[in-house]
Protein backbone atom coordinates (compact mmCIF):
# COMPACT_ATOMS: atom_id res chain seq x y z
CA UNK A 1 0.00 0.00 0.00
CA UNK A 2 2.73 2.38 1.02
CA UNK A 3 4.68 1.34 -2.02
CA UNK A 4 1.75 2.21 -4.33
CA UNK A 5 1.35 5.63 -2.68
CA UNK A 6 5.00 6.47 -3.21
CA UNK A 7 4.69 5.38 -6.80
CA UNK A 8 1.73 7.70 -7.40
CA UNK A 9 3.55 10.61 -5.69
CA UNK A 10 6.59 9.96 -7.83
CA UNK A 11 4.48 9.98 -11.02
CA UNK A 12 2.76 13.21 -9.99
CA UNK A 13 6.13 14.80 -9.33
CA UNK A 14 7.33 13.77 -12.77
CA UNK A 15 4.28 15.35 -14.40
CA UNK A 16 4.88 18.57 -12.46
CA UNK A 17 8.47 18.56 -13.61
CA UNK A 18 7.37 18.13 -17.26
CA UNK A 19 4.86 21.00 -16.99
CA UNK A 20 7.49 23.18 -15.38
CA UNK A 21 9.99 22.41 -18.12
CA UNK A 22 7.44 23.19 -20.85
CA UNK A 23 6.60 26.50 -19.20
CA UNK A 24 10.26 27.39 -18.91
CA UNK A 25 10.73 26.45 -22.56
CA UNK A 26 7.81 28.65 -23.57
CA UNK A 27 9.27 31.71 -21.90
CA UNK A 28 12.68 30.94 -23.36
CA UNK A 29 11.30 30.75 -26.91
CA UNK A 30 9.07 33.82 -26.65
CA UNK A 31 11.90 36.36 -26.64
CA UNK A 32 13.31 34.66 -29.76
CA UNK A 33 9.99 35.16 -31.63
CA UNK A 34 9.85 38.77 -30.56
CA UNK A 35 13.33 39.31 -31.87
CA UNK A 36 12.40 37.76 -35.22
CA UNK A 37 9.35 40.06 -35.55
CA UNK A 38 11.52 43.06 -34.85
CA UNK A 39 13.92 42.05 -37.61
CA UNK A 40 11.05 41.74 -40.11
CA UNK A 41 9.69 45.15 -39.15
CA UNK A 42 13.12 46.74 -39.46
CA UNK A 43 13.63 45.12 -42.87
CA UNK A 44 10.27 46.39 -44.12
CA UNK A 45 11.00 49.88 -42.86
CA UNK A 46 14.34 49.85 -44.65
CA UNK A 47 12.69 48.73 -47.90
CA UNK A 48 10.12 51.52 -47.64
CA UNK A 49 12.80 54.11 -46.87
CA UNK A 50 14.98 52.99 -49.77
CA UNK A 51 11.98 52.95 -52.16
CA UNK A 52 10.95 56.42 -51.03
CA UNK A 53 14.48 57.71 -51.51
CA UNK A 54 14.59 56.28 -55.02
CA UNK A 55 11.15 57.51 -56.04
CA UNK A 56 11.41 61.00 -54.63
CA UNK A 57 15.06 61.60 -55.38
CA UNK A 58 16.29 63.36 -58.54
CA UNK A 59 17.67 60.03 -59.80
CA UNK A 60 14.60 59.54 -62.03
CA UNK A 61 13.47 63.12 -62.62
CA UNK A 62 12.38 64.20 -66.11
CA UNK A 63 15.14 66.16 -67.78
CA UNK A 64 14.29 65.50 -71.45
CA UNK A 65 10.94 65.19 -73.27
CA UNK A 66 10.84 63.56 -76.72
CA UNK A 67 7.82 63.84 -79.06
CA UNK A 68 7.23 61.65 -82.10
CA UNK A 69 4.48 61.88 -84.71
CA UNK A 70 3.12 65.30 -83.76
CA UNK A 71 2.97 67.94 -86.49
CA UNK A 72 -0.02 69.93 -85.24
CA UNK A 73 1.07 70.24 -81.60
CA UNK A 74 4.25 71.59 -80.09
CA UNK A 75 6.01 69.81 -77.24
CA UNK A 76 4.91 72.58 -74.89
CA UNK A 77 1.26 72.22 -75.91
CA UNK A 78 1.28 68.45 -75.33
CA UNK A 79 3.01 68.81 -71.95
CA UNK A 80 0.51 71.46 -70.90
CA UNK A 81 -2.40 69.18 -71.78
CA UNK A 82 -1.13 66.37 -69.52
CA UNK A 83 0.58 68.46 -66.83
CA UNK A 84 4.08 67.14 -67.52
CA UNK A 85 7.03 69.28 -66.48
CA UNK A 86 10.75 68.81 -66.25
CA UNK A 87 11.60 67.68 -62.76
CA UNK A 88 8.60 65.34 -62.47
CA UNK A 89 9.38 61.79 -61.44
CA UNK A 90 9.45 59.34 -64.36
CA UNK A 91 8.18 56.45 -62.25
CA UNK A 92 5.41 58.29 -60.42
CA UNK A 93 3.94 60.19 -63.39
CA UNK A 94 0.61 58.64 -64.45
CA UNK A 95 1.22 57.72 -68.09
CA UNK A 96 -2.13 55.96 -68.58
CA UNK A 97 -4.11 58.98 -67.45
CA UNK A 98 -2.00 61.26 -69.65
CA UNK A 99 -2.67 59.06 -72.70
CA UNK A 100 -6.43 59.21 -72.13
CA UNK A 101 -6.24 62.99 -71.75
CA UNK A 102 -4.41 63.41 -75.05
CA UNK A 103 -6.80 61.09 -76.90
CA UNK A 104 -9.70 63.36 -75.98
CA UNK A 105 -8.42 65.74 -78.66
CA UNK A 106 -10.14 65.04 -82.01
CA UNK A 107 -6.82 65.58 -83.76
CA UNK A 108 -5.13 62.75 -81.80
CA UNK A 109 -6.07 59.21 -82.83
CA UNK A 110 -3.77 57.55 -80.28
CA UNK A 111 -1.13 58.51 -77.72
CA UNK A 112 1.56 56.51 -75.93
CA UNK A 113 3.89 57.63 -73.14
CA UNK A 114 7.01 55.67 -72.29
CA UNK A 115 9.75 56.31 -69.74
CA UNK A 116 13.33 55.98 -70.94
CA UNK A 117 15.53 55.71 -67.85
CA UNK A 118 17.01 57.59 -66.29
CA UNK A 119 15.68 61.02 -67.37
CA UNK A 120 13.63 60.89 -70.61
CA UNK A 121 9.87 60.79 -71.20
CA UNK A 122 8.80 59.94 -74.76
CA UNK A 123 5.38 60.94 -76.16
CA UNK A 124 4.33 59.12 -79.33
CA UNK A 125 1.34 60.56 -81.20
CA UNK A 126 -0.71 59.32 -84.13
CA UNK A 127 -2.56 62.30 -85.56
CA UNK A 128 -5.68 62.76 -87.61
CA UNK A 129 -5.35 65.24 -90.46
CA UNK A 130 -7.96 67.53 -91.96
CA UNK A 131 -8.86 66.69 -95.56
CA UNK A 132 -11.42 69.40 -96.18
CA UNK A 133 -13.89 71.75 -94.53
CA UNK A 134 -17.68 71.89 -94.64
CA UNK A 135 -19.71 75.12 -94.33
CA UNK A 136 -22.22 75.12 -91.46
CA UNK A 137 -24.24 78.10 -90.21
CA UNK A 138 -21.53 80.68 -90.82
CA UNK A 139 -18.72 78.44 -89.56
CA UNK A 140 -16.56 75.72 -91.07
CA UNK A 141 -16.18 72.13 -89.89
CA UNK A 142 -12.79 70.61 -90.57
CA UNK A 143 -13.16 66.88 -91.34
CA UNK A 144 -10.62 64.07 -91.70
CA UNK A 145 -10.47 61.14 -94.13
CA UNK A 146 -13.19 59.33 -92.14
CA UNK A 147 -15.55 62.30 -92.10
CA UNK A 148 -14.81 62.99 -88.42
CA UNK A 149 -15.27 66.59 -87.25
CA UNK A 150 -11.86 67.71 -85.98
CA UNK A 151 -12.54 71.37 -85.38
CA UNK A 152 -15.05 74.18 -85.78
CA UNK A 153 -13.54 77.40 -87.14
CA UNK A 154 -14.88 80.79 -88.07
CA UNK A 155 -12.75 81.04 -91.20
CA UNK A 156 -10.86 78.93 -93.74
CA UNK A 157 -7.21 79.07 -92.85
CA UNK A 158 -5.74 76.00 -94.55
CA UNK A 159 -5.18 75.13 -98.20
CA UNK A 160 -7.91 72.49 -98.24
CA UNK A 161 -10.96 72.02 -100.47
CA UNK A 162 -14.34 73.39 -99.50
CA UNK A 163 -16.82 70.49 -99.49
CA UNK A 164 -20.36 71.18 -100.69
CA UNK A 165 -23.38 68.91 -100.90
CA UNK A 166 -23.32 67.10 -97.54
CA UNK A 167 -26.68 67.14 -95.76
CA UNK A 168 -26.85 67.07 -91.95
CA UNK A 169 -28.75 68.82 -89.16
CA UNK A 170 -26.26 68.63 -86.29
CA UNK A 171 -22.80 67.37 -85.41
CA UNK A 172 -20.56 66.53 -82.46
CA UNK A 173 -16.93 67.58 -82.48
CA UNK A 174 -14.70 64.51 -82.45
CA UNK A 175 -17.32 62.24 -84.05
CA UNK A 176 -18.09 61.29 -87.65
CA UNK A 177 -20.43 63.73 -89.37
CA UNK A 178 -23.99 62.25 -89.27
CA UNK A 179 -24.88 63.02 -92.89
CA UNK A 180 -28.18 62.01 -94.43
CA UNK A 181 -26.64 61.35 -97.85
CA UNK A 182 -24.02 58.78 -96.83
CA UNK A 183 -23.19 58.06 -100.48
CA UNK A 184 -22.00 61.66 -100.86
CA UNK A 185 -19.78 61.33 -97.78
CA UNK A 186 -18.31 58.09 -99.17
CA UNK A 187 -17.47 59.92 -102.41
CA UNK A 188 -15.78 62.75 -100.52
CA UNK A 189 -13.67 60.30 -98.54
CA UNK A 190 -12.59 58.49 -101.71
CA UNK A 191 -11.76 61.72 -103.54
CA UNK A 192 -9.80 63.16 -100.62
CA UNK A 193 -7.67 60.02 -100.36
CA UNK A 194 -6.94 60.06 -104.10
CA UNK A 195 -6.17 63.78 -104.06
CA UNK A 196 -3.74 63.22 -101.21
CA UNK A 197 -2.16 60.38 -103.20
CA UNK A 198 -1.62 62.67 -106.20
CA UNK A 199 -0.78 65.75 -104.09
CA UNK A 200 -3.80 67.77 -105.15
CA UNK A 201 -5.33 68.71 -101.79
CA UNK A 202 -3.47 72.02 -101.82
CA UNK A 203 -4.60 72.75 -105.38
CA UNK A 204 -8.33 71.95 -105.24
CA UNK A 205 -10.40 74.79 -103.82
CA UNK A 206 -13.84 73.16 -103.91
CA UNK A 207 -15.56 69.77 -104.33
CA UNK A 208 -19.29 69.58 -104.98
CA UNK A 209 -20.98 66.24 -104.25
CA UNK A 210 -24.57 67.47 -104.30
CA UNK A 211 -25.05 64.76 -106.93
CA UNK A 212 -22.71 61.88 -105.96
CA UNK A 213 -22.89 60.49 -109.50
CA UNK A 214 -22.14 63.83 -111.12
CA UNK A 215 -19.24 65.36 -109.19
CA UNK A 216 -17.56 68.70 -109.83
CA UNK A 217 -14.27 70.02 -108.49
CA UNK A 218 -12.59 73.40 -108.89
CA UNK A 219 -8.91 74.26 -109.21
CA UNK A 220 -8.32 78.00 -109.27
CA UNK A 221 -10.71 79.18 -112.01
CA UNK A 222 -11.02 75.84 -113.79
CA UNK A 223 -14.17 73.76 -113.36
CA UNK A 224 -13.46 70.02 -113.45
CA UNK A 225 -16.29 67.65 -114.31
CA UNK A 226 -15.49 64.25 -112.80
CA UNK A 227 -18.87 62.59 -113.32
CA UNK A 228 -19.07 59.55 -111.04
CA UNK A 229 -16.18 57.77 -109.34
CA UNK A 230 -15.91 54.99 -111.90
CA UNK A 231 -12.20 54.89 -112.78
CA UNK A 232 -11.72 57.45 -109.98
CA UNK A 233 -8.01 56.80 -109.59
CA UNK A 234 -7.43 57.37 -113.31
CA UNK A 235 -9.47 60.57 -113.30
CA UNK A 236 -7.60 62.13 -110.40
CA UNK A 237 -4.27 61.07 -111.87
CA UNK A 238 -5.04 62.71 -115.22
CA UNK A 239 -6.50 65.70 -113.45
CA UNK A 240 -3.18 66.17 -111.66
CA UNK A 241 -1.24 65.91 -114.93
CA UNK A 242 -3.44 68.42 -116.74
CA UNK A 243 -4.06 71.12 -114.13
CA UNK A 244 -0.37 71.61 -113.43
CA UNK A 245 0.00 72.79 -117.06
CA UNK A 246 -2.76 75.42 -116.76
CA UNK A 247 -1.66 78.89 -115.57
CA UNK A 248 -3.49 80.03 -112.44
CA UNK A 249 -4.87 83.12 -114.16
CA UNK A 250 -6.65 81.07 -116.84
CA UNK A 251 -10.19 79.85 -116.52
CA UNK A 252 -12.10 77.12 -118.24
CA UNK A 253 -13.63 73.64 -118.09
CA UNK A 254 -11.94 70.26 -117.84
CA UNK A 255 -14.28 67.35 -118.58
CA UNK A 256 -13.06 63.98 -117.29
CA UNK A 257 -16.46 62.32 -117.24
CA UNK A 258 -15.65 60.69 -120.58
CA UNK A 259 -13.28 58.38 -118.74
CA UNK A 260 -16.34 56.55 -117.40
CA UNK A 261 -17.11 54.98 -120.75
CA UNK A 262 -14.05 54.12 -122.83
CA UNK A 263 -14.46 53.53 -126.54
CA UNK A 264 -13.02 50.51 -128.26
CA UNK A 265 -11.01 50.87 -131.40
CA UNK A 266 -9.41 47.78 -132.90
CA UNK A 267 -9.92 45.92 -129.63
CA UNK A 268 -8.19 48.66 -127.57
CA UNK A 269 -9.99 50.77 -124.96
CA UNK A 270 -9.48 54.51 -125.47
CA UNK A 271 -10.41 57.05 -122.81
CA UNK A 272 -11.23 60.65 -123.70
CA UNK A 273 -10.66 63.76 -121.62
CA UNK A 274 -11.66 67.13 -123.00
CA UNK A 275 -10.90 70.59 -121.71
CA UNK A 276 -11.62 74.12 -122.90
CA UNK A 277 -9.47 76.91 -121.49
CA UNK A 278 -10.07 80.64 -121.90
CA UNK A 279 -6.78 82.53 -121.69
CA UNK A 280 -6.36 86.10 -120.55
CA UNK A 281 -5.73 87.21 -124.13
CA UNK A 282 -9.25 85.91 -124.96
CA UNK A 283 -7.95 83.25 -127.33
CA UNK A 284 -9.71 79.95 -126.91
CA UNK A 285 -8.01 76.59 -126.70
CA UNK A 286 -10.01 73.44 -127.38
CA UNK A 287 -8.16 70.23 -126.68
CA UNK A 288 -9.11 66.58 -126.87
CA UNK A 289 -6.76 64.10 -125.22
CA UNK A 290 -6.83 60.37 -125.78
CA UNK A 291 -5.52 57.81 -123.27
CA UNK A 292 -4.94 54.17 -124.05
Amino acid sequence: MFHRKNKRQKKSQEMLDIDLMEEIGYYQKKPQKKGLDQKIVIALVLVVVVAACVLFSPLFSVKKIEVEGASQFTTSELCEKIGLSKGDNLLLFSKGRAEKTLEKSPYIASAKLSAKLPHTMKITIKERKARGYVPYMGSYLYIDEEGRVLEVAGSCRDALPLVKGLKFDSFTEGEILPVQNTDALAVILEISQLMEKYELLDEVVEIDVSKPKDIYAYVNQVQIHLGNMTNGDMKIQYMQQIVKTIPKEDRGILDLSGLDNPKKENGTEIFFAEFVIFCLNKKRKDTMIEYN
